[in-house]
């Protein structure tokens, strides 16, 4: 770095250790990799921040270009599986946000952004031309950063532009994607110094189409991926079901679980009394799923095939590391305690266990499909009488 650059970062992680300390949090700078509480291999970040059992571990670039976004999304994924952490990204080009990085996200959720898409596409039918551009850019903007923190790639404070293109480079839009969002990226840039002549319905209803097909296609892959471990497995199960059947059968299943959600909104009583919030949350998700087109429903069915096993394997991996973290967080030499005192997991046999052998040698599972079918079955029970 030239000594301006220098400077300039320096003053940076001053800046920013000073507001992380007077928000109540423990800033460490400096450290060694050996002082960091869990392994980064040979990675120095250039801040530690600690508060409330949570920890926020910070690199702070100057600049956007040369960035090595994917060996950053690597670390990301590394600190996320240790609970209560998080990799974040800070640099001088970030937005200008009223929240520190990391304390509060301001983005509004999922289910928030479906809500406004709804109202937006309502303008975009009504041909109100440039209201429902500016819509569909604010909610577009809004969920290309969100599913930047939900895939661990620490962009989210990035300009929209820059966004745009690192989202492209790691595979998360299109080509066909990316060349419309540049194209609605110049016409928001010349509407923003007056200019209205590259604004058209086209234009709209294309930014229409493109918002409403990322927004179905990204929620549904964020509410999978927040299943818990038996409810993942009963998704499988419902899916493999629902994927191979006929039309009339699809119906069917798609009309028992909007069943399920009425009687839920109506109070059923007993319906409540069976099912838990974990529950809820599986019937949401599956009905979700089974209203997706035909080419969004191959589209998922490719990611959820990449996703299922990779998500066994991080599940298992963050239940070994969970105890580990807390371990080493408390003995730590450098770091103060996270919590007063940390709670033990249970031991977790990764080779005798029943459940992680379905990958081994096992009568009963050779047929995977049926076994999870089996465990639907026996989950769903009550709640099909």
């Amino acid at each position: 770095m030239t000594n301006n650059t220098e400077i300039l970062y320096d003053e940076k992680v001053k800046s920013l250790a000073q507001k992380y300390e007077s928000q109540g949090f423990h800033v460490l700078t400096g450290l060694q990799t050996d002082e960091l509480p869990f392994d980064l291999g040979n990675y120095q970040p250039d801040l530690i921040a600690i508060k409330d059992g949570s920890g926020l571990v910070i690199e702070v670039k100057n600049s956007l270009s040369r960035l090595s976004v994917d060996r950053l999304q690597v670390l990301a994924e590394e600190v996320s599986k240790h609970p209560g952490w998080r990799f974040l990204l800070v640099t001088l080009e970030d937005i200008e946000a009223k929240s520190l990085p990391g304390i509060s996200e301001e983005l509004p959720s999922w289910q928030e952004l479906e809500e406004q898409f709804d109202q937006a596409h309502k303008l975009t039918e009504n041909e109100e031309i440039q209201s429902a551009f500016v819509c569909l850019g604010n909610i577009f903007e809004n969920a290309l950063r969100k599913r930047a923190i939900d895939v661990s790639i620490p962009i989210e404070r990035f300009p929209v532009i820059g966004l745009i293109k690192h989202l492209y480079s790691l595979g998360e839009l299109s080509i066909s994607q990316f060349d419309l969002a540049q194209a609605c990226f110049e016409v928001s840039n010349r509407l923003a110094h007056g200019y209205i002549e590259n604004l058209n319905l086209p234009l709209v209803r294309n930014l229409d189409n493109l918002v409403g097909e990322l927004l179905t296609k990204w929620k549904v892959e964020f509410d999978v991926s927040q299943l818990s471990s038996e409810g993942l497995a009963a998704f499988y199960a419902w899916f493999a079901e629902f994927d191979v059947a006929d039309q009339d059968k699809r119906q069917e299943l798609r009309q028992k679980l909007f069943n399920r959600i009425l009687d839920l909104s109506l109070g059923n009583e007993k319906l409540n009394k069976e099912l838990n919030v974990n529950d809820e949350q599986l019937i949401n998700v599956e009905f979700d799923v089974s209203k997706l087109s035909p080419e969004a429903l191959a589209t998922f069915r490719g990611w959820f095939t990449e996703f299922y096993p990779v998500a066994w394997d991080k599940q298992i991996e963050k239940d070994v590391t969970q105890q580990e973290t807390l371990l080493s967080i408390t003995d730590s030499k450098t770091l103060e305690p996270l919590t007063d005192s940390a709670s033990q997991l249970p031991d977790i046999d990764l080779i005798n266990d029943n459940f992680i052998g379905m990958w081994s040698d096992r009568q009963d599972l050779a047929d995977s499909t049926a076994w999870m079918r089996g465990v639907r079955e026996n989950e769903w029970s009550k709640s099909h009488d």
